[in-house]
């Protein structure tokens, strides 16, 4: 259809299936992300309380089919990024199992092993000299730094307000739906929108940038990016910010999944929850804040990951154009 109404009975599968506490499964975190949208409006709220109070429900689950069906109707662009996650995905093909006697299964596997092993160490000996070549650089971080033998993050330090605003997402990296609510704004060492986090060593915070976006009437994120001289310095900010941010009694100390080379999350309650992630010389920060937005850990670590491979791209001298599942660009 292209509307993202296939998607309708898999979502509303899901969230039945949560209200009747059957735990995990295919699509329960993405389901979770569809259950916060559905808080966001009072229809919407209203058809998901019906379901988690009475599951079994025929007109609690028609309700809830309406309500999810005009959810994507009305939001192409997250009817879309719902058809790139697992509930948009075709099952695995079931796996065929071939029956083989175990005589000649070993044997072909000796006969393999002893004609693959020349080869595997002249492949061994080709790979060894390309990294060599290229100065040991794995994935998108060097290994060693240019100068010299220690291993260490080897991405450069972001000291231009200007390149720091550009780790910022845009509207064209995030999903649709969201607006620009306030900013950008940058500066250079700390300023108004971002305080001195190292009171100590304000000199070694180089520069900040700070923007805030809006999907409906109150549902906003914000997110702030703040560098460093060394990632030392940044690391200490980390730390410095955490206490911070866990300082409140409501905060609850929530798992993110391995995002940049520190990360932390707190959630508080109804007011919303805070991803705080270090890359390299770089300290991210996003807050998630609206009605469901505590449940929608899915969002915060979405944006999170968002900031951290443009911090990320930043720091490696490139472009950052990185952007969320879904988005409009």
């Amino acid at each position: 259809m292209g509307d993202g109404q296939e998607l309708v009975p898999v979502v509303v599968g899901v969230l039945v299936r949560a209200a009747e506490g059957v735990a995990g499964g295919p699509g329960r975190a993405v389901a979770d992300l569809v259950r916060a949208r559905l808080r966001a409006t009072p229809e919407g709220a209203r058809a998901v309380d019906a379901v988690d109070a009475s599951p079994g429900d025929a007109r609690a689950r028609a309700g809830l089919t309406a309500a999810v069906g005009e959810l994507l109707t009305s939001d192409p662009a997250f009817a879309r990024y719902l058809a790139t996650t697992e509930l948009g995905r075709p099952a695995d093909p079931p796996t065929v199992h071939l029956r083989v006697d175990p005589a000649v299964a070993g044997a072909q596997a000796r006969a393999a092993r002893i004609g693959a092993a020349p080869v595997l160490v002249t492949l061994a000996l080709i790979v060894v000299a390309a990294l060599v070549a290229v100065g040991i650089n794995l994935g998108s971080r060097p290994l060693l730094r240019p100068g010299g033998p220690d291993l260490a993050h080897a991405g450069r330090t972001l000291r231009d307000p200007a390149q720091v605003q550009g780790v910022l997402p845009d509207l064209r990296a995030m999903p649709g739906g969201w607006q620009v609510e306030s900013g950008p704004q940058s500066g250079a060492g700390p300023g108004e929108d971002v305080p001195c986090l190292l009171p100590d060593a304000c000199d070694q915070q180089l520069a900040y940038a700070t923007v805030t976006f809006r999907a409906v009437t109150t549902h906003s994120a914000q997110f702030t990016v703040v560098t460093f001289a060394s990632a030392d310095a940044a690391g200490r900010a980390f730390d410095a910010m955490l206490a911070h941010v866990g300082g409140a009694d409501a905060a609850a100390a929530v798992p993110l999944p391995s995002i940049g080379d520190q990360r932390a999350a707190r959630t508080h309650g109804a007011e919303g929850a805070e991803a705080l992630v270090r890359v390299g010389t770089t300290l991210l920060y996003v807050r998630d804040s609206g009605p469901g937005a505590d449940a929608a850990m899915p969002v915060l670590v979405l944006f999170a990951r968002l900031l951290a491979e443009r911090a990320q791209q930043a720091e490696d001298g490139r472009e950052p154009d990185a952007a969320a599942q879904g988005a409009t660009a």
